[in-house]
């Protein structure tokens, strides 16, 4: 690769390995790290003995995450990926700033116009991110398309922070088909990231429209 990766996993005595990660950034803040892909092909499961620290890279000026995980391969009805594989347990780096794990963002920057939701996305070795889906109001939407992104602030829900306009369309809690088949919902979404947590503009006009 030309620049060093910033999403990698590493083992004892071996040199870093870019991965794309898929993670689900909870609305507390914190980031829960759930599956991997490898340059091979391979894609490995994380298992819930995970453990997480923060760390600062010298080297590149900045703060990011390490776990420490345990992973199986995930077979795949695709490829088949995942008979003979082996488990892997690695430490697996968010060499970034903005997975520093900083949590300042409090009941201080709360508003009846807000609702902190979890994200779910997958985050390329350069950290790039790409959006897979995200709960609202009890309801989980997959993400079809992202239309736009920049800098943005909502006067209605008193935020401000990386706006987001996706088109979504509602699922169910633990797949990605339809609550009702015959007709899917699609929705425009409006979603925020605001230092270390995402949120949506709720009530009247809500962002999910």
């Amino acid at each position: 690769m030309a620049e060093e990766p910033i999403v990698y996993i590493r083992q004892h005595g071996e040199q870093p390995i870019p991965v794309t990660a898929r993670i689900e950034w909870l609305s507390d803040g914190s980031i829960k790290p759930c599956l991997y892909w490898t340059p091979d092909g391979g894609c490995y499961t994380i298992l819930p003995d995970y453990k997480c620290v923060m760390l600062a890279h010298l080297k590149d000026k900045a703060e990011g995450l390490r776990y420490t995980v345990h992973a199986e391969p995930a077979e795949t009805l695709e490829s088949g990926y995942g008979r003979g594989a082996v488990r892997q347990d690695a430490y697996l780096y968010f060499a970034d700033n903005r997975f520093c794990g900083r949590n300042f963002i409090d009941g201080r920057y709360g508003h009846a116009g807000k609702e902190y939701i979890p994200v779910t996305m997958d985050v390329f070795p350069n950290g790039d991110y790409e959006l897979c889906c995200f709960w609202v109001k009890g309801l989980r939407y997959t993400v079809e398309k992202t239309i736009a992104v920049e800098p943005r602030s909502t006067f209605r829900a008193g935020g401000v922070g990386l706006y987001h306009k996706v088109k979504a369309r509602q699922v169910n809690a633990d797949n990605d088909d339809d609550p009702n088949p015959e007709k899917s919902i699609r929705r425009t979404a409006g979603l925020y990231f605001e230092v270390n947590k995402w949120f949506v503009a709720v009530g009247e006009g809500d962002s999910v429209s």
